[in-house]
């Protein structure tokens, strides 16, 4: 599937970093859960560029990562190390937003955040750099 605005890859990797920097705002005023949740989706629209680059929009989570890997690790685009946080990311969003009993320190919400930073640059290295019209810098 053809994404209808030939932006969108660059849409999702704007918002993919408007989301890390929600991510660290947030654990900078002490909202580790919120930080964590906010990284985990800055993978995943960082993930959808990259599929919607390839001409593929899957609807669910569980889509993008089984796509994702199709198209990316299985071929060796992105390293299985770094491919793995997205993954690691939605298990620990989920506990993030879902399990109030489950604690989070900001060293582990930290290391999240910088796997992700890393995870979202390689996507970016991966795809011709652009800058949507409707988002300028």
């Amino acid at each position: 599937m053809t994404p209808a605005n030939p932006d969108a890859p660059a849409l999702f990797l704007a918002r993919a970093r408007e989301d890390l920097r929600a991510a660290r705002h947030d654990l900078t005023g002490g909202f580790v859960r919120a930080a964590i949740s906010r990284a985990y989706f800055a993978a995943l629209h960082a993930a959808r560029a990259a599929l919607l680059h390839t001409g593929e929009a899957p609807r669910t989570h569980t889509g993008v990562q089984r796509r994702f890997a199709y198209h990316f690790v299985r071929t060796g685009r992105v390293p299985v190390e770094v491919a793995s946080v997205l993954a690691y990311a939605d298990t620990v969003r989920s506990q993030a937003d879902y399990n109030a009993t489950t604690l989070f320190d900001t060293g582990a919400a930290t290391d999240l955040i910088r796997d992700v930073e890393t995870f979202v640059t390689t996507i970016e290295g991966l795809l011709p750099p652009t800058t949507p019209e409707s988002n300028p810098p």
